[in-house]
């Protein structure tokens, strides 16, 4: 499965997609564009490589290349602004930042300094809906200083080889295992296959997937078969039985059961539902 991140619409001029969304849930993903969230209403949870909060109203979050990052908000409401840029907007780098990480990717809402943040989004936000004549040099210049904003007033690790090494080597096997699952999901995998393949005890590559995905194993692997029985469903003809065996599901029943608890309601109806 390709991330979802390659299907937004993003101008070759002017490579950024923001939008408002509400109740945001996606299963943890990486992509090499910079993401960030301000979070306008309610609460929602947000991981971010090894870490994972609850976010607030006035909470952001900065997710930057290549940074696995989920976001759950299954049993709270939330309203957030979504940005999501390449880094040659900011930058002529390909990844972002270069020469340092942030502390934390999470930012809570008392750093006075950080109070006209909401309003530069907003900018943005009204930049690219009105596309009057000039809109995308004034977005580019919001963008700068939003980021200019974040790293000025955020603290900052530099880059030391050794820890780098350590964070870049971890995050990267996991980059490895999602983009795995992603593209064999229909195979009968397990965790002592996962295991062997990427040269991980069983116990600690579930103690360090649920670290890292926010999830066990087999949910986040159910996730992307659903993810992808649900676009079949909405797509194609096929059966729902092929689609439940062609998404790696043993049984109907399984994929019923399953696909039921993860969407809230069955195959047969996402397909009834299609106009």
């Amino acid at each position: 499965m390709i991330s979802v991140y390659q299907n937004w619409n993003m101008d070759a001029e002017l490579p950024l997609v923001i939008h408002r969304i509400v109740n945001l849930s996606f299963y943890p993903h990486f992509h090499n564009e910079i993401e960030f969230v301000y979070v306008e209403k309610g609460e929602m949870v947000v991981g971010v490589n090894e870490e994972r909060r609850l976010l607030r109203a006035g909470d952001m979050v900065i997710c930057c290349s290549n940074d696995i990052h989920y976001y759950e908000s299954k049993d709270a409401e939330s309203e957030v602004f979504m940005l999501i840029c390449k880094p040659e907007l900011i930058g002529t780098a390909k990844s972002w930042p270069v020469d340092f990480r942030f502390a934390s990717p999470f930012i809570d809402s008392t750093p006075s300094e950080l109070s006209r943040v909401r309003h530069l989004m907003l900018q943005i936000l009204q930049e690219k809906e009105s596309a009057i004549t000039g809109y995308p040099m004034y977005i580019k210049s919001y963008l700068l200083e939003l980021f200019g904003t974040l790293c000025r007033h955020l603290p900052t690790v530099p880059f030391e080889r050794s820890s780098n090494q350590r964070f870049e080597s971890k995050r990267a096997k996991f980059q490895q295992i999602i983009t795995f699952i992603e593209a064999n999901y229909s195979l009968d995998l397990s965790v002592e296959m996962m295991s062997e393949r990427f040269e991980m005890n069983p116990s600690h590559f579930c103690r360090s997937f649920k670290k890292v995905i926010g999830m066990n194993f087999k949910t986040y692997l159910n996730t992307i078969r659903v993810l992808m029985a649900e676009h079949m469903l909405v797509n194609t003809h096929a059966s729902i039985t092929d689609i439940a065996l062609e998404c790696g599901f043993g049984s109907i029943r399984t994929f019923n059961r399953v696909y039921k608890e993860l969407k809230g309601c069955s195959p047969s109806d996402t397909r009834s539902n299609i106009h």
